[in-house]
């Protein structure tokens, strides 16, 4: 591994030919790599597993290119890691779609006027980053959880994964806090991490 340093960015990087096949090994190898990063820098941006990049010069172009949005998510994630948790229906409870109040897919991508398409696009991409079912614990969360980012899911008994921000060193006290506020919730939750804040990447147009 070693460092290519742009204007004001740098990465950590490898060489390699071929293809990288998403392997249980290959994927625990590449987060030993995330980690060993935020060891010694506070603020790290874990790239997605399997990117490659054709030389060096096009790597600090893309860096450059990209550094306004690269130095804000810096800032997000200094000093910061990531927890996630996961909301279940409780046992038993299978909620249809309807239930949960996402607009249809099919009828939002069947509907070929243009402001409506929008609408309904604008609406499931709004449903998709919402977690009502969080609310009751928002307020016990605040003082800890510095950013959020919420995944939905409308098949199954899981029904959300949210993503949240901490301080390092935080996640006794956040655990914590989920077990004592845990009857608030209508569903069942599981929580992992702390992780590197994967889920905190901004999402970078080449």
């Amino acid at each position: 591994m070693r460092a290519v340093n742009a204007a004001a960015t740098s990465a950590m990087v490898a060489e390699r030919t071929g293809t990288l096949l998403p392997t249980v090994p290959a994927l625990r190898a590449h987060d030993a790599v995330v980690r060993r990063t935020a060891r010694i820098a506070p603020a790290v941006l874990p790239v997605r597993f399997g990117t490659l990049v054709a030389s060096e010069r096009s790597l600090v172009a893309l860096l450059d290119e990209w550094s306004d949005e690269l130095l804000a998510a810096l800032a997000l994630v200094d000093g910061r890691c990531q927890m996630t948790l996961r909301l279940f229906a409780p046992a038993g409870v299978v909620p249809l779609q309807e239930e949960r109040g996402a607009p249809d897919r099919a009828t939002v991508e069947g509907n070929l006027s243009g402001t409506s398409y929008l609408e309904g696009r604008a609406r499931l991409h709004a449903r998709a980053q919402s977690a009502p079912e969080l609310e009751p614990l928002r307020e016990a969360l605040a003082s800890i959880v510095a950013a959020e980012r919420i995944t939905r899911h409308d098949q199954g008994p899981l029904l959300l994964t949210a993503y949240h921000l901490i301080p390092r060193g935080a996640a006794p006290a956040y655990r914590k806090l989920l077990q004592r506020h845990a009857a608030l919730l209508h569903a069942r939750a599981t929580v992992s991490g702390p992780w590197p804040p994967y889920a905190f990447v901004p999402e970078l147009r080449r």
